[in-house]
């Protein structure tokens, strides 16, 4: 396998990668229809060429973790077949390693060389004090958003490395980081057919009145528009009409700032009131603990309409004072 050239994308590395085997790795980017059945990627191979379908609404990290998943598959001589009908959790877990370690070769090799230095310099390892507690910080709010999407949804298939149990607390560095950022991104993605622009507007109003920080404003909107997703999908409710783009509004290819992004989403979920309002404005009558089995069963939630409070209701208890108080605290 020949190592990762200049520009030091997943892109230019597949062509590489065709032109020692003389036979063709072509990406192509895909609109993928909504479903936890369909995967992020697909590799189809054909008479003359292998291709690498990817959902195109991924965020960069997302897509070249996807690209070199299936790639790993390719190198490793995987059998299959594209649509992953049949899935082998060991074989899924050997080829997400192997994506690591790939992409982990990618940016050590752009680091060396110079190039793209201030987007990928910035995922090695740094020994101040402040940046390492920074970090750790962040690393546990990530940690903590995980937890949940993967309690919200124990019905889905996420490929995961974790081994043992799911423990509250885990320091791993940065290769730890980049392994739950993707994690976090293959649930999200699942979450999608939910999201609404209707909930994340009406957060977004709502953190404004409380005069937020931009950046609060964000992450609170994010995670309101989540929390309702859940719910929704808890419950069996059929998918919003009005779906958000989930796709990163910017080029993420920096494991440490879409891991801060995330924990700010994470605090905003567990923390702000803001959040709980929104809730109970959508899905004032879904129960948190619905599970898969209960999808089987009708439920009032899917006999009557669900509307949304008057947006001018809040909680008594909650000034706004309050609840800046609450997002007042240094962001991961």
């Amino acid at each position: 396998m020949p190592p990762p050239p200049e520009p030091y994308t997943v892109d230019a590395w597949c062509e590489a990668i065709g032109r020692q085997r003389g036979r063709p790795v072509c990406i192509r980017d895909e609109p993928f229809e909504f479903g936890a059945e369909v995967p992020s990627g697909v590799l189809v191979p054909l008479d003359r060429a292998d291709y690498i379908l990817v959902d195109a609404s991924l965020p960069t990290l997302a897509r070249a973790q996807t690209v070199l998943h299936e790639v790993a598959h390719l190198m490793l001589g995987h059998d299959g077949d594209a649509m992953h009908s049949i899935i082998d959790p060991a074989l899924e877990v050997e080829a997400e390693l192997a994506a690591d370690l790939l992409y982990q070769q990618m940016i050590r090799a752009a680091a060396r060389s110079g190039r793209r230095g201030g987007e990928l310099l910035a995922q090695l390892p740094s020994w101040r004090p402040s940046a390492w507690w920074t970090d750790r910080r962040t690393d546990w709010h990530v940690n903590q958003l995980w937890i949940k999407l993967r309690a919200g949804m124990p019905d889905v298939t996420i490929v995961s490395t974790t081994t043992g149990v799911q423990v509250p607390v885990e320091v791993g560095g940065s290769r730890h980081r980049h392994r739950r950022v993707i994690e976090v991104h293959d649930a999200l993605r699942l979450l999608r057919p939910w999201c609404s622009s209707q909930v994340h507007a009406s957060a977004q109003r709502r953190a404004h009145r409380y005069r937020l920080d931009p950046a609060f404003v964000e992450a609170v909107a994010d995670a309101a528009t989540l929390a309702v997703a859940m719910r929704r999908r808890q419950a069996a409710l059929p998918a919003v009409e009005d779906p958000l783009d989930t796709t990163s509004p910017v080029d993420v290819f920096d494991v440490r700032g879409e891991a801060r992004r995330l924990a700010r989403i994470s605090c905003a979920w567990f923390d702000s009131p803001v959040v709980a309002a929104e809730v109970a404005r959508w899905v004032p009558v879904v129960a948190a603990t619905s599970t898969h089995s209960d999808r089987l069963r009708p439920s009032l939630v899917q006999m009557l309409p669900v509307s949304p409070l008057p947006e001018g209701i809040v909680r008594r208890d909650r000034s706004s004072e309050a609840v800046q108080a609450q997002h007042s605290r240094p962001s991961g």
